[in-house]
This record gives C-alpha cells, structure tokens and sequence, in this order.
C-alpha cells in the first residue's frame, strides 16, 4: 500500500518518452491519454523573441503543459484534445541560460495520469 504512494511523491515527475505515470492495477476509467503530434515554430529558440506551439492529444486530456527543468507554462486548450501556446521568451536572459533544454510536453487525462514527450531546443 506504501509502496504506490512513495513512487507516486518521488517518481510522479519522471514519464519516460510515451509513457505513463499511473499508480493502479487497472486502467483508468476514461483510457490511457495519448499525444499524437507536436509542433513549434523553431527549436532555435531566441531571447525576446515569440514561440509558437501546437499539441494534439486524444480527447480524454484536459491539461497540458510545458515543461524545462523547474518552470512550467499550461497550454491554452482551443478545442477537444488541441492545445496551443504562444510565449514570448524574456530578453533578458543571463548567458548562463543560454544553452541546450528538453522540453517536455506532458499531458494529464480527466483520471490524473500523464504522458509526456520530449523536444530538444537551444536558447540563444
């Protein structure tokens, strides 16, 4: 019983690539949730300069985001399983951020479980 809550606290962060984080032994009740496309509008990513993206999901997700290290952005859901987000990178980035990320798009169905996948992109 312990067991599934520790790796719920410590383990909930980590999805491998098209994975799922799920504590149960049966399904969830509305299905495993799904990715089915990514895009953004460059992975060569510049400070003070807009970002566009686009996540299609299954329609059992009502949450996405994106994620690098510790920040995370919610996704603007614009209809059943289609999310978008524009952001507008701040321009006064140290040198010190400026370098490679993964940025991981995660998806939470209606019964809390996650998918995410991974995106390579480098801040100038």
């Amino acid at each position: 019983m312990i067991a599934p809550l520790i790796a719920l606290l410590f383990f909930a962060d980590v999805v491998p690539d098209g994975g799922y984080a799920h504590v149960g032994p049966t399904p969830p009740p509305h299905g495993y949730p799904a990715i089915t496309s990514v895009s953004i509008s460059t992975t060569q990513i510049h400070a003070g300069r807009p970002v566009h993206g686009d996540v299609q999901t299954s329609a059992n997700v009502h949450y996405v985001e994106a994620r690098i290290d510790y920040r995370a952005i919610a996704l603007r859901e614009t209809g059943p399983g289609k999310f978008t987000l524009d952001y507008t990178v701040p321009w006064w980035l140290p040198p010190w951020l400026r370098h490679g990320y993964q940025v991981q798009i995660i998806a939470r169905s209606i019964d809390g479980v996650e998918t995410a996948r991974d995106i390579a992109v480098t801040v100038k």
